[in-house]
């Protein structure tokens, strides 16, 4: 049994590898990127009452640091109409711009030379600022159509502004009058092929992972190792209880419900956890705040505050007590939304094995119906509850990310959510690994409980 575990673990290696790399690439598909809004955005608090080209040399300073002004991986694939130098333009909405331009014009010298004459522009009129400017500037920087980029830079050539400001705009009017010159149209249409090397975010990323360094985060320039350490207590608190209280749960009520003395349990118990099951995961969640955790109602337990203060001074059985103040709600919510659909698949599976010849032989013998339950139908009715439970254990993890952002715990689902809020991706890809490795374990656990079940598996692979 354990050279079969072995194997799996070993085949779930390139598999890993493989989801590992789409979440990579796919999370810097995101829109956006991490500090865009905070440096670039005039309003954005500590830079806002900075100069834009301060703001964008602050912007391209992170980029260095956190290197991703890197091509994403060893390769890329793009319009010949396109420079493999667009990467580095930023804001983004700035190289949307120059991305439509050159493929609406495949001229990328005279839509360079624009861009660098439209930024000698914008550093003029930090200078010299002139009232109603910052429509028109924001149009001649961000607008895709000829015919709108001429008014904005007419409008700003009428403002009476300085000498060198007006023959600027004099010059950016010429730079847009030579888009149309030499275009070549249909320049997107053929494919490039540019080799990156090992320098890029990928590769860099991948060797990380290999040594054991996930990185640092981009938000709070700590290691992303320590940062999911950190709440992966509370998090695997949650889970561990919520999954023990479901499965015993689970399995008494269907222990009970397949009596044949308990028939009238069943006719309540079945129709009760079909209504548990229509309710979502966030009206509940919400409900039990209203309903227990609220000052006008009932006040059972607490809110939120589950690990954000340790006192000191206290033994395990102490801090365990305290924590199980705050846990309760959330452990409450996740067996609600767990226990129905788990019920469910137990007692049938439960109902099936109580038909088989096998127990029909038991009950001829005399044992009691509770004997017959237990020791010969429930074992026989593992085998799909092993299924259950090895897709039950990722479900919580999904599961736990809403309840840890409704009730505050600072957990690994929270840290996801906070972390896709603010395009941390050293920290969402690290957390989906932890997720999709926790998923290959979970395989791996219901294969050893099949063989554990099933002595028939044992001789397949003998």
């Amino acid at each position: 049994m354990l050279l079969h575990l072995l194997k799996k673990l070993l085949l779930a290696i390139p598999i890993l590898w493989l989801l590992g790399t789409a979440v990579f690439l796919l999370s810097r598909t995101l829109p956006g990127s991490f500090g865009e809004e905070r440096f670039l955005n005039p309003e954005a608090g500590f830079y806002s009452k900075s100069s834009q080209s301060s703001r964008e040399a602050a912007w391209e300073q992170l980029q260095q640091k956190t290197g991703q002004h890197l091509p994403l991986f060893y390769f890329s694939i793009s319009s010949a109409a396109l420079p493999d130098t667009l990467q580095n333009v930023q804001p983004s909405a700035r190289k949307e711009q120059l991305q439509q331009l050159a493929i609406k014009y495949g001229n990328w010298p005279a839509i360079s030379a624009f861009d660098l004459q439209v930024e000698k522009l914008v550093k003029a009129l930090e200078i010299y600022p002139a009232k109603g400017a910052s429509k028109s500037l924001q149009d001649l920087r961000y607008s895709t159509n000829i015919s709108d980029l001429q008014k904005a830079i007419n409008k700003l050539s009428k403002l009476g502004t300085s000498p060198a400001v007006a023959s600027l705009a004099v010059a950016v009017s010429e730079k847009i009058e030579a888009l149309n010159i030499n275009q070549s149209s249909y320049t997107y249409l053929v494919p490039r092929i540019t080799w990156n090397g090992t320098v890029n975010q990928y590769h860099h990323w991948l060797v990380g992972i290999l040594t054991g360094d996930f990185s640092t985060s981009y938000r709070t320039s700590q290691p992303v190792l320590e940062m999911i350490l950190e709440g992966i207590g509370n998090t695997f608190l949650l889970l561990l209880c919520s999954m023990v209280v479901t499965l015993i749960l689970a399995l008494e009520l269907s222990i009970l419900m397949a009596k044949k003395k308990l028939q009238w349990l069943r006719r309540l118990l079945l129709p009760a956890l079909f209504a548990i099951d229509s309710i979502p995961m966030l009206v509940l969640a919400i409900l039990l705040l209203v309903l227990l955790a609220n000052p006008d109602f009932i006040q059972l337990f607490p809110v939120y505050g589950m690990g954000y203060y340790q006192p000191i001074n206290l033994s395990f059985w102490q801090n365990l007590s305290m924590r199980l103040q705050f846990m309760a709600l959330p452990l409450i919510a996740l067996v609600l939304v767990n226990l129905p659909y788990i019920t469910n698949q137990i007692y049938t599976s439960l109902q099936a094995s109580l038909q088989a010849d096998y127990t029909r032989t038991a009950r001829a013998k005399g044992l009691p119906e509770h004997l017959v339950i237990r020791r010969h139908a429930l074992r026989n009715a593992l085998l799909p509850i092993i299924t259950i439970v090895s897709d039950f254990i990722p479900a919580l993890v999904s599961g736990s990310i809403l309840i840890e952002t409704i009730y505050a715990i600072p957990g690994v689902g929270r840290l996801l959510v906070e972390s896709v809020m603010a395009r941390d991706y050293p920290v969402l890809v690290a957390i989906i690994l932890f997720v999709l490795l926790l998923r290959m374990v979970a395989y791996a656990l219901a294969d050893a409980a099949y063989f554990w079940a099933d002595p028939r598996m044992k001789q397949k692979t003998a």
